[in-house]
Order: C-alpha cells, then sequence, then structure tokens
C-alpha cells in the first residue's frame, strides 16, 4: 500500500510538471496579432501573414504596415481577411559578433578569476539597413498562409514577396 501511494504522488508530479511545460509553450508561441475589425474568425476563415524575421546572417524582414495599419510588433505574425492585402516592409541584416573574452568572477574566498570562466561576450549589429520601405502585395486565402520572403540587403535594393 505505501509503494501504490508513492507511485500515485509520481505518476500526478508527472502530469503536473507536463501541464506546466504545455502551458508555457502557449504563452511563448503568441497567437497571431488580428488585423481585422470585429470578433476573432476560427482559422479555417483567416489567413496568416508570417513576417520574415530571420536568425542573424540573414536577410531580416519586418512588416511596418498592412492595409495602411501600422504595426508596432514587426515579427509578430498577423491574421488577416482572405483576399489581397498591402504590405509595408524594411530589412536588415545583422551579424553575430564576438566581443573579446572575459574573465569569470573569482571564487567565493576571493581567489583569482580562472581562465576556464573566459568567454566571448556575444551581442548582434546591423551590418546593412533598408534606405526605405519596400510596399508589396499578397494574396491570402482562408485557412492558409504566406511566409514574407526577401534576396538582397547588400545594396541599396532589395526585394520582397510573398510566398
Amino acid at each position: 500500500m505505501r509503494y501504490l501511494g508513492r507511485s500515485s504522488w509520481r505518476l500526478c508530479g508527472g502530469f503536473v510538471t507536463l501541464l506546466g511545460f504545455v502551458c508555457i509553450g502557449c504563452v511563448l508561441a503568441p497567437a497571431p496579432r488580428q488585423m481585422y475589425e470585429g470578433a476573432p474568425l476560427p482559422k479555417e476563415q483567416v489567413g496568416i501573414v508570417r513576417s520574415g524575421c530571420a536568425p542573424e546572417g540573414r536577410l531580416n524582414i519586418m512588416t511596418l504596415r498592412i492595409d495602411g495599419h501600422e504595426i508596432s510588433d514587426v515579427c509578430a505574425d498577423f491574421a488577416v481577411l482572405p483576399g489581397e492585402h498591402q504590405v509595408e516592409l524594411s530589412a536588415e541584416r545583422v551579424a553575430l559578433s564576438l566581443a573579446a573574452p572575459t574573465m569569470g568572477s573569482g571564487g567565493v574566498l576571493g581567489a583569482p578569476p580562472s581562465p576556464a570562466g573566459a568567454g566571448p561576450q556575444q551581442g548582434s549589429r546591423v551590418v546593412w539597413r533598408a534606405q526605405s520601405p519596400l510596399r508589396i502585395t499578397c494574396t491570402v486565402q482562408a485557412g492558409k498562409e504566406v511566409t514574407i520572403v526577401g534576396t538582397g540587403g547588400t545594396g541599396p535594393d532589395w526585394e520582397a514577396r510573398c510566398q
């Protein structure tokens, strides 16, 4: 009987832990921003425009406006009604930069810092930025997603499209 109680608590604890991870995942994966008036519609009745925000080293395409409405979170995904939408974009290319190694902190008793604590400090820097916004038209179907992709980012010209 004593072992049955322990295994029940372990099972319950495992379930609570799993439920916690699922809840955290839902919080960290935000829903697309609604870009139409009225009540939210089921995902089968709207289309999704995915921003072209990318990791370092690639062209990062940011959504500035959709159908004339200014966007505050330029890397979000957007729920729109089916049809053609005017999208205004900006772009930049970001490179990972490594600062000089720094020494780790000393021990509890004031021992000198050890080289094992040394490591590069990571940051990012913009190596190219679009000089003016680019306007494109995206056709979005109900229940479908389009992603904004682009090329360029080395001179004054660049291009983007919905795919």
